[in-house]
């Protein structure tokens, strides 16, 4: 996530404030909480966040209310997650915990951020094409920004 900290630097919020006002709860991998953990430098979660991770032990020490941290199949999580959560769920970043949800049916709303970077590794965030990964899904809105970042927002067909 290193090269993501260029970005986060310049004075555009590339529509996130509007995401999470939109938003009741977080869930994130482990490595985009570890990352957000540096980042903002132990700041509390603004909202209800889910970790997922199978290794809690790591973090001993953190004493945050609104972290809570989870494991199991991101189907079955999600769905345990619409059992208690009124609204909407942000799957923040990670590539790994994006694709399981597309793979589980789980998201109605993808927003698809292309940089001008080149990155020599990473997990895929789809196998093959990406018409072929997002061909449930159509593109609603582009938005460009100066700082070279491309948003594209897709949403489920149906």
């Amino acid at each position: 996530m290193e090269w993501a900290e260029k970005y986060l630097g310049s004075d555009e919020d590339y529509g996130f404030a509007e995401m999470l006002g939109a938003t009741s709860a977080i869930l994130m991998g482990s490595k985009t909480f570890d990352f957000q953990l540096q980042a903002m430098g132990g700041e509390p979660q603004a909202l209800p966040s889910y970790v997922l991770t199978n290794n809690p032990m790591r973090y001993d020490g953190l004493n945050d209310p609104n972290v809570h941290l989870i494991h199991g199949p991101l189907g079955l999580v999600l769905d345990e997650l619409s059992q208690h959560i009124e609204g909407q769920v942000l799957i923040l970043g990670g590539a790994d915990v994006v694709r399981q949800a597309m793979d589980a049916g789980k998201l109605e709303q993808l927003f698809l951020f292309i940089t001008p970077d080149v990155l020599g590794a990473g997990l895929p965030l789809y196998e093959g094409e990406l018409a072929g990964a997002l061909s449930g899904f159509t593109l609603v809105a582009s938005t460009p920004y100066s700082s070279g970042l491309l948003k594209n927002e897709y949403r489920l067909i149906g």
